[in-house]
Order: structure tokens, then sequence, then C-alpha cells
């Protein structure tokens, strides 16, 4: 794995692929590697990096992290392997830091993909309390107690109906979360700083924004709001799918963003 100096942060990614370039930013607590379903799908057209955030793969400080910081790791590992514009996907977590980086660095951003996102932990009070219990559970109970409470993140339906996509679903995220726990709760920190909603309307790349229909955390009209809020931005939602959409249902996810990929390289 490529690790890259970027001040005090060392930023570790992987690539998959030649093509036009295409950044894929992961979730609270992933790795990149967490985006296989995707990356397998479209490095035979594409360059797929990978980003590993700080406190999950990432090495740098952790204390008072914010959703800007992670943007800046980003926009400086760009900068430093000569990457962008790029498309940037960002999922959850992932995706707050992709708004960052297009407010930031627009010149690095050409086209945006943000699937189960949102825009104001303060005013969206259902996203805050899930990152406060989640993050209250991490650091105050034994980790299996916080792993239980994993299942938020899945479609009602695919808990009901498909028992071993859960089973996989499950465990590979206790896999990934399980690594680093201060580096975990240094995200759930950094979720509870993100604050994008009065700006988004700067943003003027081409824009995806992609949500399960039965997405728990980032809530349907939380990923509308970030849909309406950016010019010309265009929403898909996926049907039978929470907010574990690249893993629930990896192939609807990768058909909306073709059209995302193709437009913009």
């Amino acid at each position: 794995m490529p690790i890259t100096s970027c001040g005090a942060v060392r930023v570790h990614h992987e690539e998959h692929g030649s093509g036009p370039a295409v950044v894929w930013i992961p979730g609270t607590g992933l790795y990149g590697s967490s985006w296989a379903p995707q990356t397998d799908h479209f490095a035979d057209r594409y360059r797929c990096l990978t980003v590993d955030l700080r406190g999950a793969g990432s090495e740098g400080p952790l204390d008072g992290l914010t959703v800007a910081d992670l943007a800046g790791d980003v926009a400086a590992w760009m900068d430093a392997i000569g990457v962008g514009p790029a498309v940037v996907v960002g999922l959850s977590l992932g995706s707050a830091v992709a708004q960052e980086l297009a407010l930031a660095r627009p010149d690095l951003v050409r086209a945006l993909g943000l699937v189960a996102t949102w825009s104001s932990t303060a005013r969206e009070h259902h996203i805050r309390r899930h990152f406060e219990s989640r993050l209250y559970a991490l650091e105050k109970g034994p980790l299996d107690v916080f792993a239980q409470f994993a299942f938020w993140m899945s479609a009602p339906s695919v808990i009901d109906d498909e028992p071993e996509l859960q089973r996989r679903v499950e465990a590979l995220l206790g896999e990934h979360t399980s690594r680093n726990p201060p580096g975990t709760a240094a995200h759930f920190r950094a979720d509870l700083s993100h604050e994008t909603r009065d700006r988004l309307s700067t943003i003027s790349c081409p824009t995806l924004v992609v949500h399960g229909d039965q997405d728990l955390i980032t809530l349907p009209w939380y990923n509308r709001a970030v849909a309406a809020a950016i010019p010309g931005a265009r929403l898909e939602t996926i049907a039978a799918a929470g907010h574990l959409v690249w893993l629930e249902r990896p192939d609807l996810l990768n058909d909306a963003l073709e059209s995302l990929l193709a437009s913009s390289t």
C-alpha cells in the first residue's frame, strides 16, 4: 500500500485499474478496501484510488479531528501524487469529506458522488443522536456491545429477509471498525463537526446524490436536502437498501454511478 507523507499525516491509499482518476473516500471507521464492490466493477475503465482516512489506515493526530481536517488530508495527498481534477465519491463520513473537499479545493474535484449523505449534524438531530450514541457505546462499553448496534445501518428488509447478506455485512463492518477503536471514535467526533448546509450552493461541479430508501442513519430527506442545495445535482434512490447501500445493493449503486463517471471523465 503506497504511503504519502503530508505534513504530520501519513496517507495510505491503494490503486486499481487505469484510466481517468476516481477517488473513493470511505465512511466512519472503514478503510478504503471497503469500496471493493465498486472498485472491482470500475477498475477495467478507471484508475480507482481508495484513500484511507486519518484514524483508519492513515496516520496522524486524532485530537479534535474535524471533517475539514480530513478533507485537507485528502487534498494534500491528491496534490502530492498529482491526481486531480478527479471524480470524487464519498460514503457517509466520506461524503462529508467530499463536500468539504469540493468547497475548499474545487480545482481537485471534477465531479462529486455523495452516497448516504447529510449536511448539518447540528440541525439534523436524528443523525446527531446516532453519532453521540455510537460514540458513547464505543468509549464506555465493551467492543462487542458497540458492535451490536451496527444493525441500525442495515435496511430493515435485509435483516428480515436476507439473513446471509446481513451476516456478511456485519462481519465486514466488525472487522473494519474493530481495528482501531480510538480512530473510529475520532471519526464519530468528526461526524459531529459536519456543517456544510449553508455553503453547498457554491458547489458547481456535476453532483450525484445516492441513498437507500430504508437508510435509518442519513435519512432519505437528509439526502434530498443535499441534492436540493447543490445547483444541478441529481438524486437517485435505491430500493431495499439502508445506510450500507454500497454493500447491500452494489450492482444498483454501480449502475447509478456509471452515468456520473462516464459523463465526467
